[in-house]
């Protein structure tokens, strides 16, 4: 990997990150959340392909770092799912603490 493009990837991060401190400015709504997943997403492709050398690597090591970011995103999804579905209901037994 030549110094070139090290510098390359270094800038794009760099601007990736400005873009997602200034997506958090910007007011978007729900589509906010969307932003800031596809630049993350973005950033992580770099620093996979680029500095993981996952490009030049066998199938089998893609293979590794395929199920790893697949676990990964089984566990964002469930805790997602946790959150989105707990409300904020007060159960019975609360009324009786002080």
């Amino acid at each position: 990997m030549s110094a070139a493009t090290i510098w390359r990837c270094w800038a794009a991060l760099m601007l990736l990150l400005a873009a997602t401190t200034a997506s958090a400015f910007v007011p978007l709504g729900s589509f906010n959340i969307v932003v800031s997943l596809a630049i993350a997403i973005i950033k992580a492709l770099i620093v996979l392909l680029v500095f993981m050398e996952l490009r030049a690597s066998k199938g089998l090591v893609r293979a590794f770092a395929a199920a790893g970011f697949f676990w990964l995103l089984i566990m964002i999804v469930l805790t997602g799912a946790d959150y989105w579905h707990r409300t904020d209901a007060r159960a019975p037994i609360d009324r009786f603490e002080s």
